[in-house]
């Protein structure tokens, strides 16, 4: 009998909508058998007992949030011993701006196999007053604009690779 995978799914959200990019990836890796546990950046411990992790953030003002970031610095040796996936959410409008931070020299890091980038939503009612004027400022769109099938498509390139079986219903 296999023994069964366990993931943890964590990012760091500003908005929310990060935090249901990788939620939806927990139900997706779950779907495909894994044992999943999706958590806050900021309430992981520690990665170790974890077979492959999925680490996030929301790109706000062009960088990845600080308890994401701290997460992958202060396991950077226990993130480079397991199969280790980057996401990055924010990007909005077609063609998406703005560009997601270079995380090449993190990846690279912590060993991760790969880095995706998923557009983001931008929520009037949910920004501060000094968060709309920045909007205004650089023009950005305001709407849902995330991509759910490529959210699957990483929760099925992850399963395929740690082995989980089932494929995903969406």
């Amino acid at each position: 009998m296999l023994e069964e995978m366990t993931v943890l799914v964590t990012c760091a959200s500003k908005h929310g909508a990060t935090t249901e990019i990788a939620e939806a990836l927990g139900r997706e890796l779950d779907a495909h058998g894994l044992d999943v546990d999706v958590v806050p950046a900021d309430e992981v411990g520690g990665v170790e007992r974890y077979d492959a992790v999925v680490l996030g953030s929301a790109v706000y003002m062009g960088n990845w949030l600080a308890p994401a970031l701290a997460l992958a610095e202060a396991n950077e040796q226990a993130l480079r011993g397991r199969p280790t996936w980057l996401f990055s959410s924010g990007p909005l409008g077609d063609p998406p701006q703005p560009d997601p931070p270079d995380l090449a020299p993190l990846a690279e890091r912590v060993g991760a196999r790969g880095h995706r980038v998923f557009t983001g939503r931008l929520d009037r009612g949910r920004l501060s007053l000094g968060e709309r004027a920045v909007v205004r400022m650089v023009k950005a769109p305001y709407g849902d604009f995330r991509d759910w099938e490529a959210v699957a498509d990483l929760a099925d390139e992850i399963a395929r690779e740690v082995g989980g079986g089932v494929q995903s219903t969406t």
